[in-house]
């Protein structure tokens, strides 16, 4: 009877054992679960601050190109008038001088 009694306190310490086991990993799940949602959570922060980053700068190097291709062509414009107006210089330059020339 002695050794039912003892065989019955060790079943039950062994079930509070196990009770007690379970309800410790089922704790270290929940917080890693908790760890888990957290780090995800901060990952999907971190990505939508990256996308933001990366389409603002997007912005600016369209923005950088579009100013670049106006400067560039208002350069050629005024390389073109220069041009012109160098050529206008010359012709009548070559005019004076075949007046001069012919007087």
């Amino acid at each position: 009877m002695a050794q039912e009694i003892d065989q019955g306190m060790q079943i039950r310490e062994l079930e509070q054992t196990v009770s007690a086991m379970r309800d410790a990993l089922e704790l270290k799940s929940r917080e890693t679960d908790e760890r888990v949602q957290a780090e995800a959570a901060s990952a999907a922060g971190e990505t939508a601050e990256l996308k933001a980053t990366i389409q603002a700068l997007r912005v600016e190097l369209e923005a950088a190109h579009e100013r670049h291709a106006a400067e560039r062509q208002e350069a050629e414009r005024l390389h073109r008038d220069e041009l012109r107006e160098l050529q206008e210089t010359v012709q009548a330059l070559r005019l004076q001088l075949e007046k001069r020339s012919g007087d």
